[in-house]
Parts: structure tokens; C-alpha cells; sequence
């Protein structure tokens, strides 16, 4: 009904911002006070308003005074029989070199990067580090994917191994959630009418036109 020139000059209608949506002007119950806006459950359930949330996690290998180094432990065939089932689970979206695999499916406490760090760190003392036959002990400090529990499950996106400045190995995580529309999300159209979530309502107690027609959304007037 109403386009500016910049959305021409910058082929705003070529690119996919947002969704089309059928939108209804009207005061509906008290849920959508001043700009609160009423979605159509039905709608959401067939895929309105999805977006796709990214989060970084990230972990370094440090170099300690005594010449002790943080590591990434390797998945050994072995590992599985020493493990409560509790611990494999979360350990199972790691590849053979301990770090999770693009594309996997990580649930939310599921281990990204399987990092262990000595437990002694400042004793010079205790031996020689590079010598293979000395046996250094380690704990557990695991890169995990925090996430709302019960949430669904993450996708990770990306993995990047590098170094910084000073020589000190960073491992990066991009982790990719499809999110479904929840209340107090905010919602705007391209005109910049922006308006948060006051309720969910199935698609039975939705107003309709007489072609039967019936909104994704309603809006206040006074938003």
C-alpha cells in the first residue's frame, strides 16, 4: 500500500526481510495494551515469526610458568567403558579429536571442546613436562553449551582452531537455535511500528472476516 524510494533504491522487496503477514487493525481483550500485539497460535505453529538465534563460546589453551599447558583430550576407543552413561551422553557430539562436529546436533550441557587443565601450575619441582614418560595429572574443564534447559536442541554452525597475539590457541564455537515466538518478543514491521507479545491465542478464538479470512496478528490502533 505504501513503499518509500529507498526501499526501491535499495531493493528492499528482493531481499528476504521478514514475512509477509496478514495483519488485522483492531482492540482485541486487554493483552494488547498500547503497542502489545495477539499472535495466531495456528500460524506460529506453522512456522510465523521462526528466527534463527547465533551464540559464540569460546575457550583458549593457556601456557603456565611451570611449562604445564592446557589440552584437548582425544575420544579414545577406551573412553566409552569408563564412562557413566550420563557422561557419554554428554560427550557424544564430540569427533575423535575431541571437538564437536559442524553440523551435529548439541543438547543444552552437551561438552563443545573437551579441554582438561593440570592440576598443579605452579610447582616447578615435579619434573621434566616434555618428558613423555612423565606423567602429569589433569582435570576436567569442558567448553558447554549453556542453554535454557528444556530448550531445543542447538546446531553447531561453525569451528575455527586459531592463535592470538601471543601464541595462545583459541578454539571458537558458533552455535546456531531455530526459536519459536514466546511472549514479550518484539515484533515491527518494515515502517518501524514495533509492538511486544502480549498473548498466544489458538486460532479458534480469533476473529475472521466474512470470507473467513484469519489474522497471523493483531495490532492495537494505538500502536
Amino acid at each position: 500500500m505504501v513503499k518509500t524510494r529507498v526501499i526501491d533504491l535499495i531493493h528492499f522487496d528482493d531481499l528476504p526481510a521478514g514475512q509477509n503477514a496478514i495483519v488485522a487493525v483492531m482492540s482485541y481483550s486487554g493483552y494488547d495494551i498500547e503497542d502489545a500485539v495477539v499472535l495466531n497460535k495456528a500460524s506460529v505453529d506453522r512456522g510465523y515469526g521462526r528466527c534463527i538465534v547465533l551464540k559464540k563460546f569460546m575457550t583458549s589453551l593457556k601456557s603456565y610458568p611451570n611449562s604445564t599447558r592446557d589440552r584437548v583430550r582425544e575420544m579414545a576407543d577406551g573412553d566409552g567403558s569408563m564412562m557413566l552413561e550420563n557422561q557419554k551422553k554428554k560427550l557424544s557430539s564430540l569427533e575423535v579429536d575431541g571437538i564437536c562436529a559442524v553440523g551435529g546436533q548439541v543438547a543444552p550441557g552437551s561438552t563443545l571442546v573437551r579441554k582438561e587443565m593440570p592440576k598443579n601450575t605452579t610447582d616447578t619441582q615435579i619434573g621434566n613436562f616434555d618428558d613423555p614418560s612423565h606423567e602429569q595429572e589433569y582435570t576436567d574443564s569442558h567448553l558447554k553449551y549453556k542453554s535454557p534447559e528444556g530448550g531445543p536442541d542447538g546446531v553447531v554452525d561453525k569451528v575455527l582452531v586459531t592463535k592470538n597475539k601471543d601464541d595462545t590457541t583459541l578454539i571458537k564455537v558458533l552455535m546456531r537455535q531455530v526459536r519459536r515466538p514466546e511472549l514479550g518478543d518484539k515484533f515491527s514491521s518494515r515502517h518501524g511500528q514495533k509492538g511486544v507479545v502480549g498473548i498466544i491465542v489458538p486460532q479458534e478464538n480469533m476473529p475472521f472476516n466474512d470470507q473467513g479470512i484469519c489474522p497471523d496478528m493483531i495490532m492495537n490502533p494505538h500502536g
